[in-house]
């Protein structure tokens, strides 16, 4: 039976180098390249065969965005690529998104490296990771429930949201659309709340990952 073909794409060279001494002994799974950067991966994919991708969420790319719209390329180039996002990012706004992509899992790097073989193994087989014995380190990731819609963000709280996530404060903000600090306050709460981003930070992350900042 032929090895399982993996890229690891992440910019952290220690990440790299603990994902290739765990996969090294693992017979039926051979790492086939490694790349950096947004754009080496894409360059690495259109040289390279590969049928499971381990990626970074966040890394830097000139060419390419990184985040959502990085995995939707992804998606659209490589339609039969089975991908699984790696993350140091654990909150659910940012797992919804990510799982909206359409990619076979998410595994957070605080996931034991142990873990990886059974995760490559299970989405090539066409399965998604974790299955039901799946550990905290592990998210979810299924199809969206029939019928289930996303937060819709009203015009305004996605205006005050976008100022907020590029560095502006919330006076500022309220100095630029001409608001009382009151009414820019509800609509940024609003708005954190409709994404479920519990914090500053959260907010940010979700931010870089759909490219608003």
């Amino acid at each position: 039976m032929a090895a399982i073909r993996t890229i690891v794409a992440d910019d952290h060279p220690l990440v790299r180098t603990g994902v290739r001494r765990a996969l090294a002994p693992v017979p039926g799974i051979r790492v086939v390249g490694e790349a950096d950067s947004v754009d080496a991966l894409f360059a690495l994919l259109q040289a390279c065969e590969c049928d499971v991708l381990l990626v970074d969420l966040h890394m830097p790319g000139s060419r390419h965005a990184d985040g959502a719209p990085m995995l939707w390329q992804l998606q659209a180039r490589w339609p039969a690529l089975r991908v699984l996002v790696f993350t140091v990012r654990d909150h659910l706004a940012l797992i919804d998104l990510i799982a909206a992509t359409g990619v076979a899992g998410v595994l957070l790097k605080t996931t034991p490296l142990r873990e990886l073989p059974r995760a490559i193994v299970q989405v090539h087989a066409g399965g998604r990771y974790p299955g039901p014995s799946g550990s905290g380190g592990v998210r979810h990731i299924g199809s969206p429930a029939r019928g289930a819609s996303r937060p819709t963000l009203t015009a305004r709280e996605r205006e005050v949201f976008e100022l907020f996530v590029r560095g502006m404060r919330v006076t500022e903000v309220a100095q630029r659309l001409d608001r009382s600090v009151k009414t820019v306050s509800r609509q940024k709460r609003s708005a954190m709340a409709k994404l479920r981003l519990r914090s500053h930070a959260e907010a940010y992350a979700y931010a870089r990952a759909t490219g608003l900042a």
